[in-house]
């Protein structure tokens, strides 16, 4: 939405295309978490595309109704948006081997380490839990001065907790990684559709998210937990709940999430989708 190369200079290009069909797609930056973060210049460009009528020759694509609304919101309620979800990665057939015992838990956390992943909340939940917990933290450090601060968060973790830090990891292997933990925890602030998240249940893994992205009431699901921000009492419970989790018991959110994955990648017709975004003509 914001990217030179990637969309300013081709949409000031817009009106030197005659009637060619312009489709862009925000992925998540209109969201108000992202807004927020140089908001001047943001909130500069989109008037300008507003002013000009660049507006009016773009076609959105949305991944979501909430990410439409995100669009009609700065372009107004006649904005012509298309919605359809992110072509994700296809999930096992099968759960890969994994054993919990009581009173030990493993978590990943998958995200660019940047205040709006909100790493620190994992970091402080989990340095309370009451058992044998280790976090694997998989992405790039986009914010030194917030990564200084979970590393310090890391010093000062009691015996019972350790957490490894492993940067940027090509994807085969950040997924090996993280299909080997009991959940991915990724309290984030907003995500357009949050790979990572369906990344982890399509391996089998479930995941304890905030409730500011595509994934909600996986509860039912069994598929793992959404919760707000706003209630940290919710994600230290859930935390205390997998900990306390056996074999079996673990087995059943295992399978919930990768139903979910694989009842997804099987019900969207992307290919279908994606042809008549581009070709709306046929």
């Amino acid at each position: 939405m914001f990217s030179v190369n990637g969309a300013i200079l081709p949409l000031l290009c817009a009106p030197f295309l005659g009637g060619k069909r312009i489709v862009l797609a925000p992925r998540g930056m209109l969201k108000s978490s992202a807004i927020a973060i140089r908001n001047r210049r943001k909130t500069n460009w989109i008037g300008f595309l507003k002013g000009t009528g660049i507006a009016d020759r773009i076609h959105f694509h949305a991944t979501s109704d909430k990410e439409a609304e995100e669009i009609r919101f700065h372009f107004g309620k006649h904005a012509s948006i298309t919605i359809i979800p992110n072509v994700p990665r296809e999930p096992l057939d099968g759960l890969p081997n994994l054993f919990k015992h009581p009173g030990e838990l493993r978590l990943s956390f998958v995200g660019r380490v940047h205040p709006i992943k909100n790493l620190h909340i994992v970091l402080e939940l989990i340095s309370n839990v009451r058992g044998s917990c280790h976090l694997d933290v998989i992405g790039p450090v986009e914010d030194d001065s917030y990564s200084e601060r979970c590393d310090k968060l890391i010093g000062a973790m009691p015996p019972n907790i350790q957490v490894t830090r492993h940067g940027t990891l090509p994807v085969d292997e950040s997924l090996t990684l993280v299909q080997k933990t009991h959940a991915m925890f990724l309290p984030t602030q907003g995500e357009n559709f949050g790979h990572s998240i369906f990344e982890a249940m399509g391996v089998g893994v479930p995941v304890l998210i905030s409730d500011q992205t595509f994934w909600r009431d996986l509860e039912s699901r069994k598929a793992g937990w959404d919760k707000p921000l706003t209630k940290s009492d919710n994600f230290r419970d859930i935390l205390s709940s997998l900990m306390a989790m056996n074999q079996t018991e673990h087995t059943v959110w295992r399978e919930g999430a990768l139903s979910l994955a694989r009842g997804f990648f099987q019900e969207t017709d992307f290919k279908g989708l994606y042809l008549k975004l581009f070709f709306p003509d046929g």
